[in-house]
């Protein structure tokens, strides 16, 4: 009968343990949650038209032409090096208004190494108002100031490490803005000259398209 060594069942023992342990250390570290800081600054661009004032009868579109630079950070935690969680804050500088905008954050990296693709989105809410702008009280052009409401930002990008603690991203993403505002419904009777108008609150939503940088810790 062909015997085996008592050294090699030790050896082959000792092997498996290792193999086990090491697994075991592997899934561990991965499977840790881990702080995050995410530190952005970006500028977007208002894109399509919406409907604004009705004049007899008939919606006037304008192009949306809001310009919004913005700067915000997110806190929170990463499991596994691929999800993060967490809550930003921030401030928003449009065109024609200023917005605190908070939101809460899930993020997913395609990679578990620091250079790596990833994909997040924002749902929140933004405080503050989008000021009113344009001609006199019948002029169609004319924008009624306008207060913040329900936001989204759906984001793709890719980050680098750059130090032990630090990785540089960029990214390109998709926004939008609510606003609680109104619109003027102008009509001119045609048996005199008067012009009249009545005032109709409504939910405006607003689109954009731009670029962030970003910095990671850690």
């Amino acid at each position: 009968m062909f015997k085996i060594p008592l050294t090699g069942l030790l050896t082959a023992a000792l092997f498996i343990l290792f193999l086990n342990v090491y697994s075991q250390e592997r899934d561990t570290a991965s499977n840790t949650l881990k702080y995050f800081n995410k530190t952005e600054l970006g500028v977007s661009f208002g894109i399509g038209s919406y409907p604004n004032n009705i004049y007899n009868g008939v919606a006037y579109k304008l192009k949306n032409d809001e310009i919004v630079a913005t700067l915000q950070t997110v806190n929170g935690i990463m499991y596994n090096n691929r999800w993060l969680l967490g809550v930003s804050v921030g401030v928003e500088k449009w065109r024609y208004g200023l917005f605190w905008p908070v939101y809460g954050y899930l993020g997913y990296n395609f990679k578990r190494s620091d250079n790596t693709f990833f994909a997040n989105i924002y749902l929140g809410y933004a405080i503050g108002t989008r000021y009113s702008h344009g001609g006199g009280e019948y002029d169609r052009s004319s924008v009624a100031e306008g207060k913040g409401a329900f936001a989204l930002m759906i984001g793709v990008g890719y980050k680098m490490k750059v130090s032990k603690s630090i990785k540089f991203g960029y990214e390109i993403f998709y926004k939008y803005q609510a606003l609680n505002t109104s619109y003027q419904n102008i009509y001119q009777k045609s048996d005199t000259s008067k012009v009249l108008s009545s005032t109709v609150d409504y939910k405006l939503g607003l689109h954009f398209a731009g670029f962030k940088i970003a910095i990671f810790f850690p």
